[in-house]
């Protein structure tokens, strides 16, 4: 199976367990920020809802793996790949098994990168309100851990979020109108116009 074959199928079982696990949680929330918000009053509430799940899910993706090209590239401190686990095994003992702490501490650095670039890709979003917790940190070690980035270009990762969310997908969702911006996701939907990837 080749590498991109592979990363789909794997993003597609993480949307899969993000989609479920989230989608009846902050419900409340959700129905206060798109009212406070004021954007995308047209569309009905539960549809709003599930949009600003999706559009939360794939920024999640986004991160996933610009965060693991980043660390792959050398271009940030190992943290989710597998040099980056073995510190941390030895670092850690008795938190050696909450990846989420180890995620978290990844989008933090990366928050706080002196590249501006790459800060502007990790910041805070409202989309941020659905976390990676210890089940999808797991899912996400489990899965991606032992997987290259590094050697991805440009085009592969266009390709890849071409399937995630398909051009048939953004005619209907038109997720980059929806609401407000989700920064990793942009970067990656934006890669076509750019001749350069980070």
């Amino acid at each position: 199976m080749d590498k991109l074959q592979e990363l789909y199928e794997k993003l597609s079982e993480f949307m899969d367990h993000f989609i479920v696990k989230y989608s009846y949680e902050n419900r409340g929330i959700l129905k206060k920020m798109r009212i406070d918000s004021r954007l995308n009053m047209n569309i009905e509430e539960e549809e709003w809802c599930k949009l600003f799940l999706y559009k939360s899910c794939l920024n999640h993706c986004a991160k996933i793996v610009l965060m693991r090209l980043i660390e792959d590239r050398g271009l940030g401190h190992d943290k989710l790949n597998e040099k980056g686990l073995e510190k941390w095994r030895d670092f850690v003992k008795n938190l050696g098994k909450d990846f989420d702490i180890l995620y978290h501490i990844g989008l933090l650095d990366l928050q706080g990168d002196e590249n501006v670039s790459i800060r502007g890709i990790f910041k805070k979003s409202d989309y941020d309100i659905f976390g990676i917790d210890k089940e999808l940190a797991d899912l996400i070690i489990e899965k991606f851990s032992a997987v290259t980035f590094g050697d991805l270009r440009r085009e592969d990762i266009i390709q890849l979020f071409n399937r995630l969310y398909t051009l048939e997908d953004r005619e209907i969702m038109r997720l980059e109108a929806f609401h407000k911006d989700a920064p990793a996701l942009t970067y990656i939907l934006k890669l076509e116009k750019k001749n350069v990837l980070l």
